[in-house]
């Protein structure tokens, strides 16, 4: 790509935000950069920018985002992960003087009217298309919308709420600049004309890729070259350590949980073993120090302390997101030299290495058994290979485990083109769902309506036949016949409107299926119990399922009393388990002991509790909208004590006191301090001298608990 180089000063930006640039220390745009300036990213123009990982495409879309704001504008990122919302918007941080920058991730059942205050606003797919399900008046101001990830596009789930969105901008008529960001989406120009975008479309990277085939000792190179690996043992270790010999880092994939601890172990080994010293153990103690302080499981907390005071850590779901910060900082700062994650955290993890190994190219999917992996994703991991400004080159190898693998790898991954992608909002569930919160956000308000409302989606545009207007006004019909046999949908000839409860459904950000399923269960209950509500709550396909442990008859006969359609399968097990393993939370089990009982860690839990805040107080609103009043209030009882991991009486202390989660609220109560009352009238030396308080906290709930009974008094 022979392109001039161009000097930041000579951008069509405000000279402070120039100056911004300049701290970061920014002087010079790269080659992709400079196409995308000319593309009009700065202008106002639709940009589609598909570029290598590291190219800068983000730090474009950020100062696009800034621009809108100091021109009196507003401007929303969507990025798929809430951890990558909170990562964004740290990297917002560099522009704190000239942009107030907000996040929202959550809570979709509420229109966020105090996004309003900020000039950019950091969001989730998901929280997005709530958001434009509610029309907020402050809607109108927005200036530019950038969607991060775009190739999520092809994903069953997350790719039709980025279609719904699109849709409803275009339907809305915002003049807001379109900014997408991908480094791996292989049909771009197609998904480019659909967006009304110019495509900025580059494999230029600031590192040099080297990308090769592992076998045997040596590493070989799709140009016939290859070199050997100068450490033994197993084939990441070797690849890891080797890389780390060299004065580099290594971050590998594997496709478990159980793997990543292993091959972590085995590395570390290998580290500690070598002859020269190879971390600063120094910084590696106190990291790991730091690590086990953070860790609400001592079990897996020590497990990866000990290896972090050696250099290497494991990465993956289980881990809390604080947990997973230290970590993913600690390779930042070359504490940590080798991190072993799970391919599917790759989208994640923002960690780049001098080698990139990918251990394993199959995993196991519950539904079809052992699957490749797409292409997609291995070039996602592989992008990741080569630090900018420090390492000389990027090394991206995957393993074969037979020498027949070697060449079928070569070119698979290594020379593959990546998958296109391809729409999955035309089918049933997705069509229902948007189609829902198309006519309960006022998008549309008849069957014509709706079927120029999905003439703009991705689905549309790529159907071939001839036919596509009918066939879709055809399925779109299918799918309001389901929403009017539940309750949430009313139809007049052409003309169709929600319902109240289907207006609430849509606001919730429910599964029409799920909410239907949820208000037959309840409908039915022959009496309320935990387990009973647990189960119900649980059968939402969005909760992952617990399989480890044996199902206790307790819960099968209580669920099964109170259920009357529910029939005994292995799904039932399933719910039947994960409900079981909520309840020990709720009971206030120690979280070691349901990690050691279930195989749930606390980064799971975390998942669960999320979840279950949403669905579980979707629930209880449902329930009240038809008349279940004793299941409303049951179900809400029930969703607080899940998010806060406590029994019943301690929701007054765990909901009120900032500082005071499950733990401290029992010693509290346990200690005769029960309501906000007694601890307003305790004396900071009687709350300090509690085991796990100290004088400064004792001091903050003392006065809140203080002026919360006064402003009740």
């Amino acid at each position: 790509m022979s392109i001039i180089a161009v000097d930041v000063s000579e951008l069509p930006l405000d000279g402070r935000l120039i100056s911004v640039l300049k701290e970061r220390g920014v002087r010079e745009l790269f080659p992709p950069q400079v196409e995308a300036v000319k593309a009009g990213i700065f202008d106002g123009a639709n940009v589609l920018l598909c570029t290598a990982t590291a190219s800068g495409k983000s730090l474009l879309a950020e100062v696009a985002s800034v621009k809108a704001a100091l021109e009196g504008r507003m401007a929303l990122y969507a990025v798929p992960l809430k951890a990558l919302a909170q990562e964004k918007l740290l990297h917002f941080s560099h522009y704190r003087s000239l942009a107030k920058v907000g996040i929202s991730t959550g809570d979709f059942e509420s229109d966020d009217r105090r996004l309003y205050e900020y000039d950019v606003v950091v969001v989730t797919y998901e929280k997005l298309d709530s958001l434009l399900r509610h029309r907020p008046s402050w809607l109108s101001s927005v200036g530019v919308v950038v969607v991060d990830e775009i190739h999520y596009l092809g994903d069953p789930k997350r790719g039709p709420v980025l279609e719904s969105i699109i849709a409803k901008i275009r339907h809305l008529g915002l003049r807001a600049q379109f900014i997408g960001l991908s480094a791996t989406v292989g049909n771009a120009a197609e998904v480019a004309e659909w967006l009304g975008a110019r495509l900025v479309k580059s494999s230029w990277r600031p590192v040099t890729l080297r990308e090769g085939v592992y076998y045997g000792g040596r590493i070989y190179f799709p140009d016939g070259t290859s070199k050997a690996v100068g450490a033994s043992g197993d084939a990441e270790v070797a690849l890891a350590l080797d890389a780390v010999a060299g004065g580099g880092q290594a971050l590998v994939f594997t496709n478990s949980r159980s793997s990543t601890v292993r091959i972590a172990k085995a590395v570390a080994k290998a580290v500690a073993a070598y002859p020269a010293q190879l971390i600063n153990p120094g910084e590696a103690r106190a990291l790991a120090e730091e690590v086990l302080r953070a860790s609400s499981s001592k079990i897996i907390g020590r497990e990866l302390a000990e290896l972090v005071a050696r250099g290497v850590a494991f990465h993956n779901a289980g881990l809390e997101l604080e947990v997973r910060r230290l970590v993913e900082e600690g390779f930042r700062r070359g504490v940590v030299k080798v991190v072993v994650s799970t391919t599917t955290l790759a989208a994640g993890v923002n960690l780049p290495a001098r080698r990139v190994v990918v251990a394993e190219y199959e995993r196991y999917d519950p539904v079809v058994g052992r699957e490749e992996i797409p292409v997609l994703e291995y070039r996602q991991m592989a992008g990741r290979a080569g630090r900018p400004g420090l390492d000389p080159y990027g090394e991206a190898v995957i393993v074969a485990r037979s020498r027949g693998d070697v060449e079928y790898l070569m070119e698979r991954y290594v020379m593959g083109q990546v998958e296109n992608v391809r729409s999955h909002i035309l089918s049933a569930p997705n069509l229902r769902s948007h189609a829902l919160g198309a006519v309960g956000g006022g998008y549309a308000k008849s069957v014509d309506d709706l079927v120029d409302f999905f003439s703009n989606t991705l689905g549309f545009h790529q159907a071939k036949t001839p036919l596509k207007s009918s066939l879709l006004r055809s399925k779109v019909a299918e799918a309001l016949d389901e929403l009017v046999e539940w309750g949430f949908l009313e139809r007049d000839g052409n003309v169709v409107y929600a319902t109240e409860l289907g207006r609430q459904v849509a606001r919730l950000y429910l599964d029409p299926e799920v909410a239907a399923r949820y208000l037959s269960m309840l409908r039915s209950m022959r009496r309320g119990s935990i387990y009973a509500y647990l189960y119900v709550v649980l059968t939402a396909p969005d909760f992952p399922r617990v399989r480890r442990g044996k199902l206790a008859a307790e819960v099968a006969r209580e669920v099964l009393a109170a259920l009357p359609d529910v029939e005994e399968d292995e799904e039932f097990e399933d719910v039947a388990r994960t409900a079981a393993m909520l309840r020990a939370w709720i009971e206030e089990e120690d979280e070691d002991k349901i990690y050691e009982r279930f195989e749930v860690a606390p980064g799971d839990l975390r998942v669960y509790v999320d979840l279950f805040e949403w669905l579980g107080n979707a629930a209880a609103k449902l329930a009240g909208m038809v008349g279940l009043e004793e299941h409303r209030r049951s179900l809400e009882v029930l969703t607080a004590r899940v998010v806060h991991g406590v029994r019943e009486e301690l929701i007054p202390l765990v909901t009120a006191l900032r500082g005071v989660g499950r733990v401290r609220a029992r010693v509290l109560y346990n200690f005769g301090f029960r309501t906000l009352r007694d601890i307003a009238r305790a004396s900071v030396r009687e709350i300090a001298s509690l085991p796990g308080f100290g004088e400064k906290l004792a001091e903050s709930i003392i006065e809140q608990a203080r002026q919360l009974v006064e402003g009740n008094a």
